[in-house]
């Protein structure tokens, strides 16, 4: 329970709220905290207001039992350089938005596109392969400079027109990976054209089968020949490559072993067919067709590392894991402060200390403010959620799909 105390009773070990003050008002970066400085005192004196809320559980002192003047300066050039600071921060994310909102529409074309492609390698079209191959070109050349943005396309769940989106979130994902692990240009348009395409045999495959969340056996065996039915519609194209082949045929083989359609071990195994495996895996279990039984991003790596490490090429899994953290975007976090917020950013040559937005109602959430965890704030994740553990109103606050980022802006 918040209590109101005169601003000149405030000591620190007191845990405060800003709330009642507009958030452009004052310099802190967040609303509540608690005080660790006497300068943070002084930057609530010099806001001019003649109270604050403080809560009585969360602070480790209690207030001074008389007020204490303190003279402050409201024009101190300290005060207004972090007043100006937290404009410069709650503007990253409208310039952010206007980013996305522009890969937003070449994302939303591609896909469609992308439908009319698969279609047309259904029905055998003879210009399928140029088409294709012109199609990924561009996409790589399109979205690798932006990959961070279009990346964020990832939390659209898959439906029964969500394939598209699945393979284009396949494809960026790839991309990423491909980069990180130094690939050639002509191995990127393979790996593009591959990640496009992997799951291409679904077209051969019934709706009801690859939509059925639970399989018999002999439902559970024609679901896997699709990558058979794949390479099957792709040898009808004439002169289409063989390694791209290779990765659509052999993205769900295992590197112990236990892999399909052939069971093949790790040097059998095609390496561009290997980054696919990685990022398929981890787009599947964060976008299920029941939204409600995926998992989270940290939940997804965590399952990728610990239950089927010896499924995937080490260099490619640890790569990826290198590249998004142990708290890839996208994940929902709580705080050592208590607070919760959404992963938005992470940097592969600082992993362990990403970016977030925190759900504070005082901020609204199109001001929203994007934190270096470690510079901005010195706080720590400590666990991280799932959808079903946030209340719906936080949930909107920090919708995820309109803030991932893999990479921060400048990397």
């Amino acid at each position: 329970m918040l209590k109101k105390i005169s601003v000149k009773r405030l000591t620190l070990g007191m845990y405060v709220s800003l709330r009642e003050i507009p958030w452009f008002n004052h310099p802190f970066l967040l609303s509540h905290f608690e005080l660790k400085k006497q300068s943070e005192i002084n930057d609530i004196l010099a806001i001019g207001c003649d109270t604050v809320l403080y809560d009585p559980k969360k602070s480790r002192t209690k207030p001074l039992a008389e007020e204490h003047e303190v003279a402050v300066n409201r024009f101190d050039k300290k005060f207004i350089s972090k007043t100006s600071l937290k404009s410069k921060k709650a503007s990253e994310l409208r310039k952010r938005r206007k980013r996305f909102q522009e890969v937003e529409k070449d994302f939303s074309v591609a896909s469609e596109k992308a439908g009319w492609l698969f279609e047309e390698v259904k029905g055998r079209g003879i210009d399928s392969h140029e088409n294709l191959k012109e199609f990924a070109l561009n996409m790589s050349k399109r979205f690798s400079p932006n990959v961070d943005l279009a990346v964020q396309h990832i939390n659209v769940s898959a439906s029964d027109a969500g394939q598209h989106y699945h393979s284009l979130n396949v494809m960026i994902l790839a991309l990423m990976l491909g980069q990180q692990l130094g690939l050639e240009e002509d191995e990127m348009e393979k790996l593009s054209l591959g990640g496009l395409l992997h799951d291409i045999g679904f077209l051969r495959l019934s709706k009801e089968i690859v939509c059925k969340k639970k399989m018999s056996k002999a439902e559970m065996a024609i679901f896997r020949e699709h990558p058979k039915y794949g390479v099957a519609m792709l040898s009808a194209l004439p002169d289409f490559c063989p390694e791209v082949m290779k990765i659509v045929y052999q993205h769900h083989e295992e590197c112990n072993g236990k892999g399909y359609p052939k069971r093949l071990e790790a040097d059998q195994i095609s390496p561009l067919a290997k980054i696919v495996a990685v990022v398929d895996t981890y787009d599947r279990l964060i976008n299920t067709r029941d939204a409600s039984l995926g998992l989270s991003p940290h939940k997804a790596m965590a399952f990728m590392f610990g239950k089927k490490g010896d499924s995937f090429d080490q260099e490619c899994l640890g790569t990826f894991i290198k590249m998004l953290g142990v708290y890839p975007p996208g994940t929902v976090c709580r705080f050592s402060s208590g607070d919760v917020g959404v992963v938005v950013g992470v940097s592969p040559s600082d992993p362990l200390h990403p970016e977030v937005i925190i759900y504070d109602p005082a901020i609204p959430k199109y001001d929203a403010i994007i934190y270096k965890l470690g510079t901005d704030l010195d706080l720590d994740i400590e666990t991280s959620l799932s959808l079903k553990e946030i209340d719906m109103e936080a949930l909107y606050y920090l919708d995820s799909r309109s803030k991932i980022q893999y990479f921060p802006l400048g990397q």
